[in-house]
């Protein structure tokens, strides 16, 4: 009887002990997941800001640029100068609403943030709950 109980002890400590390496290892991957998250974004926001600047004097160029193609156009043809506005205008949409649909659907390819951490807990927790 006295060697049940110790055994029985020992069981449930080891039990409990395991169940609290467990809770911590969750714990550490919880806060490697947000650690990743976190530099993830710092370092989004670092690559966006010098590509959002381009992107602000790249429009200007471009606006500059249809009066010039536009003004071309009345000049080296006898088109009314609202049709030269028109005919730019129809190029410059469709080339736009191609160059966003593939930016579209190259973003739906990315894969999501900090996937080995999420499968890892994935798993942990499939082991908690079934651990056979």
């Amino acid at each position: 009887m006295v060697e049940n109980r110790i055994a029985n002890a020992s069981t449930g400590r080891l039990l409990s002990g395991i169940v609290s390496d467990v809770e911590d290892l969750v714990q550490q991957q919880f806060s490697l997941f947000k650690h990743e998250v976190k530099n993830e974004l710092r370092d989004a926001k670092n690559a966006f800001l010098p590509v959002i600047a381009g992107a602000g004097v790249l429009l200007l160029a471009t606006f500059m640029l249809c009066f010039t193609l536009v003004y071309v156009l009345d000049y080296a043809t006898d088109l009314p100068l609202w049709a030269c506005f028109a005919i730019v205008t129809a190029v410059l949409g469709a080339a736009g609403g191609i160059t966003l649909t593939v930016g579209i659907q190259r973003l739906r390819e990315l894969p999501p943030v900090a996937e080995e951490t999420v499968e890892e807990l994935k798993e942990n927790v499939r082991w908690l709950t079934k651990p056979n």
